[in-house]
């Protein structure tokens, strides 16, 4: 017997594929390019492993943005499907401006603030801290707070 979460993984993997395969002349949308049309089958699989949930939602993240690299930047597949970084139908995006998004010195801030936080309060940092740095104020609520 197959296993649901199996069935799951080749739904929304299988899809996409086949969106991705089905040339964009045949697609009800007028005019797609080439880009277009890729980064369409990579939301498909993007909402079907999100909404059908069978791998974890972070690795579907890091599978997007994977996806985008080899697939729509100009360091990526340039073979696949007969396109060339300077095609007439959708010139392909610099590897620069895809990762750009995902480096902002922000991102990266919050990003390095959110893993300080778990990883102290995992250890019980925060409290082992607050301990020490309280001990030497006593037991009065004035000299805590002012400590």
């Amino acid at each position: 017997m197959v296993n649901a979460r199996f069935i799951k993984l080749l739904v929304a993997l299988g899809l996409p594929l086949l969106l991705l395969l089905i040339p964009t002349d045949w697609l009800p949308i007028a005019d797609l390019t080439i880009i277009q049309h890729r980064l369409l089958a990579i939301f498909l699989m993007a909402a079907l492993l999100w909404v059908l949930e069978p791998v974890p939602v972070f690795s579907t993240s890091l599978l997007i943005i994977t996806l985008q690299l080899i697939m729509i930047s100009d360091k990526g597949l340039h073979w696949f499907r007969g396109i060339t970084p300077h095609h007439p139908r959708g010139e392909l995006i610099p590897y620069t401006d895809i990762l750009s998004a995902f480096s902002s010195p922000i991102i990266i801030l919050f990003m390095g603030g959110f893993s300080l936080a778990i990883a102290a309060s995992k250890y019980q940092l925060d409290i082992n801290l607050a301990r020490v740095l309280l001990k030497p104020f006593g037991q009065h609520p004035k000299f805590i707070m002012l400590g």
